[in-house]
């Protein structure tokens, strides 16, 4: 085991609501679509729904139901772009969730 690895259990200010955000992420992360998006928009940037259904080979409504989820957790957000919706990822909490996991920051 790597003796970089922090736990942010050991952190002074990791309080009741960090600990909330943090189970809360991790929940909606612990499923392989939702992963697979999150991976997606941060490697093609803002994407449509319709652009995720061929790239996940999912339908359509399976795939809607999985970014409302990443959605309604803050992972991801909607912009409109002309008249299209597309989804991109919220950086400031993916970074705080990266924070809460290890507060060191991990770098190696």
């Amino acid at each position: 085991m790597s003796a970089d690895l922090v736990s942010p259990f050991a952190v002074a200010d990791f309080n009741a609501d960090d600990a909330a955000v943090l189970a809360t992420h991790l929940k909606v992360l612990a499923d392989p679509t939702r992963l697979r998006i999150l991976g997606l928009l941060r490697q093609q940037g803002p994407l449509r729904g319709a652009d995720l259904v061929p790239l996940l080979g999912l339908s359509q409504p399976t795939v809607s139901h999985q970014l409302a989820i990443l959605r309604d957790a803050g992972l991801i957000e909607d912009r409109k772009a002309g008249r299209d919706t597309v989804r991109v990822l919220c950086v400031d909490a993916c970074v705080r969730l990266a924070t809460l996991i290890n507060p060191t920051g991990g770098g190696r």
